[in-house]
């Protein structure tokens, strides 16, 4: 690790940092000249998930029914409907705010799903008992409500995030 390397340096030098720092910049050109793994599918995700609502890129996914989009709403489909709804206000309301806007936005909602049921049957689900079978509350995306929503955007008041 970058940070390991540097503080093993036994007489720190502007020459010896130089081809550390050149060792791991070097690293990061492998594989450069590879192509992006998802360019070939990048005009139908760009399509797909360019909807505004998560029921509409789920109606895009099926409607399209190659083995792609239906790989990708077999992912979606074991989610939190609430942490679809959420990621999907979280992207379009973050893109047209400044950094510290958003990073309000995202201790709001940070905050809101620590005390709520989605978050901590995910862990327990995946890193606890491991069986991978959450049961999300609510279970269904009809079922998430503006309110649910709503709640995980809005001020914390004094408890909100300070700079």
């Amino acid at each position: 690790m970058l940070e390991e390397d540097l503080l093993a340096l036994k007489s720190p030098s502007k020459e010896n940092i130089a081809e550390v720092l050149e060792t791991y910049h070097a690293k990061s050109k492998i594989d450069q000249d590879k192509s992006f793994i998802l360019e070939e599918h990048m005009d139908k995700i760009n399509s797909w998930f360019s909807a505004n609502t998560v029921e509409q890129i789920i109606e895009n996914l099926q409607q399209d029914g190659s083995s792609f989009a239906l790989e990708q709403l077999k992912v979606i489909n074991k989610m939190s409907p609430t942490s679809l709804k959420i990621t999907l206000r979280q992207l379009m309301e973050g893109s047209s705010k400044t950094l510290q806007e958003v990073l309000t936005m995202e201790y709001r909602m940070s905050q809101a799903c620590m005390r709520g049921h989605d978050f901590h049957e995910g862990v327990r689900a995946v890193l606890i008992d491991k069986d991978q079978s959450p049961k999300w509350k609510p279970a269904d995306l009809k079922e998430v409500t503006d309110e649910a929503l709503n709640n995980h955007f809005k001020s914390l008041g004094s408890n909100d995030l300070k700079f």
